[in-house]
C-alpha cells in the first residue's frame, strides 16, 4: 500500500482502488483521494439500496464516474437516469439530484469537483442485498476474480 509520510493515502501519485477497498470495513464510505487548491477527487462506495436524497451545490458543477455496479440519478426533472460501469454523470450548479445504488451489487465512483464544494450529506441506507458482487480487490471477497 502506498501511502505518504503519515500514513494517508490522500495526494498520491498512484493510489490503488485495492488498497482503498482494504482500508474499509465498515460501508457506507467515502475517501478524498486528491484535495488541493484546484480539485478534490473522492472514491465513493455504497450498497445496494443506499441513496442520497434531494441534494443541490449551488455552487459548484458535479460530475461521478462509475467504477463498479449500477447507480440511478434523478437530475432536476429529468426521469431517472441507469448509469453502468464506465458511465460519466454530470449535474450543473444549482440542479437537485438524488442518488440511489440499484440492483444487486455495491457500487463505486469516483466523485470529482471544486476543493470548495459542500462535504457530502450522510447517506441513508435502505434495503441492502446480503450477497452482493463481488468486486475485485475488495478484501472482503478474497474470491473475486480481477
Amino acid at each position: 500500500m502506498m501511502t505518504n509520510d503519515n500514513g494517508s493515502l490522500l495526494n498520491q501519485q498512484r493510489t490503488s482502488l485495492s488498497d482503498l477497498l482494504a482500508a474499509h470495513e465498515e460501508t457506507p464510505w467515502s475517501e478524498d483521494v486528491i484535495v488541493n487548491d484546484r480539485n478534490r477527487v473522492r472514491v465513493i462506495y455504497n450498497q445496494p439500496g443506499e441513496s442520497v436524497f434531494d441534494l443541490i451545490n449551488p455552487d459548484n458543477d458535479e460530475f461521478w464516474i462509475v467504477l463498479f455496479g449500477q447507480i440511478s440519478w434523478r437530475i432536476g426533472d429529468e426521469g431517472v437516469m441507469n448509469a453502468r460501469p464506465g458511465d460519466i454523470v454530470f449535474v450543473p450548479a444549482g440542479t437537485k439530484y438524488s442518488i440511489r445504488t440499484t440492483g444487486r451489487d455495491p457500487s463505486v465512483r469516483v466523485s470529482i469537483n471544486a476543493p470548495d464544494a459542500p462535504e457530502p450529506p450522510k447517506i441513508e441506507s435502505a434495503l441492502i442485498n446480503p450477497n452482493p458482487e463481488r468486486i475485485p480487490g475488495d478484501p472482503r471477497y478474497p474470491d473475486a476474480q480481477a
